[in-house]
């Protein structure tokens, strides 16, 4: 049913809605410029967590995160498995089946490595098979990229692409294919490797422009391929992600892996990388991508050691804009290996527009070309509830300057003043509506309501013609903040939108986000509003939106950032 709420409606052109709109950025914005990410620096990297395992050995970051200070001693020396026969005999017999690199993913990679090489040559290789021709081809023409025209030729996509772009959707395209992940939480966690993967790979590329004399080459597929072990693990074995909560919640990742399978996920990497035989290079930086310090001895190419510390920067700089994994670590970079790559500041402080910006095109290309349903979206925006956010509360209570994420009532004043209100139909196909500047959809908080909520949003921007990436990044939020609304109860889910070029408001509202709902008895709108902070520490790094809730956490309002 498709009803209308005249009382509400306030056009752009009213003074009345301009003025609230001033109003509402200049306290959104609380006068101040200053980036989530760089404002957050000094908070989160330089307090020790009173509740970890170590004061010593851990510190608190965005989302809660565990970050590990560089060790004396390299944290996988008690792990350096270089043998097949030093695996567990599962391990072992389930890597064995894997097959070899199609021979179309060799040629494409000494194609694109070649000194000669054009955007035809590549195309040409890549047009022989015609699943990745048709991958290359939507990769170019998603929201990631924002083209104003479709693109139909390959030799234009590899054009548009880059090599360093090109090689990355090849390797994943086909190696997705030969690591299939059985079981459901594999299946979900190896996705979100992936999508870590290609984020890395696009990290690492943006900063391997500021140092010269790199192979980019070598950098990119590195960054794609240093979680290989990890997807092979979670091809091979169901119940990985089971398997790995069974070890002491103390121990780190890698020896958490070690305990259940015989050889942590950079050891068994490197063993795939030689069955497959990848450049000895490749697979030593692999091994040792958690310790690049250990990847090579120091009379090696100084652009090759500083190829894999670069690369284990990115992978640090990645976890800042796509969590997948409650028990993340970040390895703080030592101070030899930031002087050595010419980087200053702090993890959070590098992250700048070409990084965020390298960062976005991996995560909206992900996203657009997901297959997992909407129930298991959580990871890049994951709302806590009972045990967890009491955790998360004690871990921010200390924490005294002012929340990044402002408190007001815009989100919900957004949503009253839409000039358009659609309720859920399961019936239509999502509602189009053009030349109004907001529209509100209300729908009930289940799965299938939820998924019209996302294609209505998805439909009503195209039609105020949002720019792709601006659209591609809303549709990401919605998508992975919809699924944490869920209920069995007769809950409502609101959503708005409103546009004005060049600034997109999106309001959520629904009593399942409310703070009394989520958070520990007695927490009160401050520590409810630096939760939502820490939760939301992928988009505010990645700087897609500002972000405000309500003074009882109901209601979230998120605006684009230009």
């Amino acid at each position: 049913m498709t009803t209308t709420t005249p009382s509400h409606n306030l056009p752009t052109q009213q003074p009345g809605f301009l003025d609230w709109l001033r109003t509402f950025v200049r306290r959104l914005l609380g006068g101040s410029s200053t980036s989530a990410a760089s404002a957050s620096a000094t908070a989160y990297e330089a307090r020790d967590a009173s509740d970890s395992k170590s004061e010593s050995d851990y510190i608190i970051a965005p989302g809660g995160f565990r970050i590990r200070r560089p060790q004396s001693v390299d944290p996988a020396g008690k792990m350096n498995i270089t043998s097949f026969n030093d695996l567990l005999p599962e391990v072992r017999e389930g890597l064995s089946l894997l097959p070899p690199l199609p021979t179309v993913v060799l040629e494409l990679l000494r194609e694109i490595q070649s000194t000669t090489s054009t955007a035809s040559s590549v195309a040409e290789i890549a047009s022989s098979d015609p699943s990745l021709a048709a991958s290359l081809l939507r990769a170019v023409n998603s929201a990631a990229f924002g083209l104003p025209h479709k693109v139909t030729s390959v030799s234009q996509a590899v054009s548009l692409l880059g090599f360093a772009a090109v090689r990355v959707m090849v390797v994943r395209f086909r190696l997705e294919a030969m690591l299939p992940a059985s079981g459901v939480e594999s299946a979900a966690l190896s996705e979100d490797i992936w999508t870590h993967s290609l984020t890395v790979s696009y990290v690492a590329a943006a900063l391997a422009a500021r140092v010269p004399e790199l192979d980019r080459g070598f950098i990119s597929t590195l960054g794609l391929l240093h979680d290989i072990g990890r997807l092979a693990l979670c091809s091979q074995h169901p119940d990985f992600v089971a398997a790995l909560r069974k070890v002491s919640a103390g121990d780190s990742l890698l020896s958490s892996e070690a305990s259940a399978f015989g050889a942590d996920h950079a050891a068994v990497g490197a063993m795939l990388g030689n069955r497959w035989k990848l450049p000895a290079d490749l697979n030593t930086a692999i091994r040792w991508h958690h310790a690049p310090a250990s990847a090579f001895e120091a009379t090696d190419p100084p652009a090759l050691r500083k190829s894999v510390h670069l690369v284990h920067l990115a992978d640090q700089l990645a976890k800042f804009c796509f969590s997948y994994s409650e028990d993340m670590e970040i390895d703080l970079p030592t101070e030899e290996a930031m002087a050595m790559l010419s980087a200053r500041g702090s993890l959070t402080q590098l992250l700048d527009t070409k990084v965020r910006t390298a960062a976005t095109q991996a995560i909206l290309y992900a996203d657009e070309n997901t297959r997992r349903p909407l129930t298991i979206v959580r990871p890049f925006l994951n709302l806590r509830r009972g045990a967890a956010a009491s955790d998360l509360c004690k871990r921010l209570q200390a924490q005294t300057s002012a929340p990044l994420v402002s408190e007001g009532s815009a989100g919900n004043d957004l949503i009253e003043a839409s000039e358009k209100t659609f309720e859920f139909d399961s019936a239509r196909t999502p509602p189009s509506v053009t030349g109004l500047p907001s529209a509100r959809y209300c729908a009930p908080a289940t799965a299938a309501a939820a998924d019209w909520l996302i294609k209505s949003l998805s439909v009503r921007l195209q039609s105020a013609a949002v720019p792709a990436r601006t659209a591609g990044t809303a549709r990401a939020v919605v998508r992975a903040l919809l699924p944490n609304l869920l209920s069995s109860e007769d809950t409502k889910i609101d959503v708005a939108a409103h546009w004005e070029s060049p600034t997109l408001h999106v309001a959520i509202r629904c009593t399942n986000m409310a703070f009394a709902a989520r958070l520990p008895a007695g927490a009160d709108s401050t520590l409810g509003r630096r939760v939502v902070e820490a939760e939301l520490a992928n988009i505010l790094n990645l700087a897609w939106f500002d972000a405000e809730t309500s003074s009882d956490g109901a209601t979230l309002l998120l605006r684009s950032r230009p």
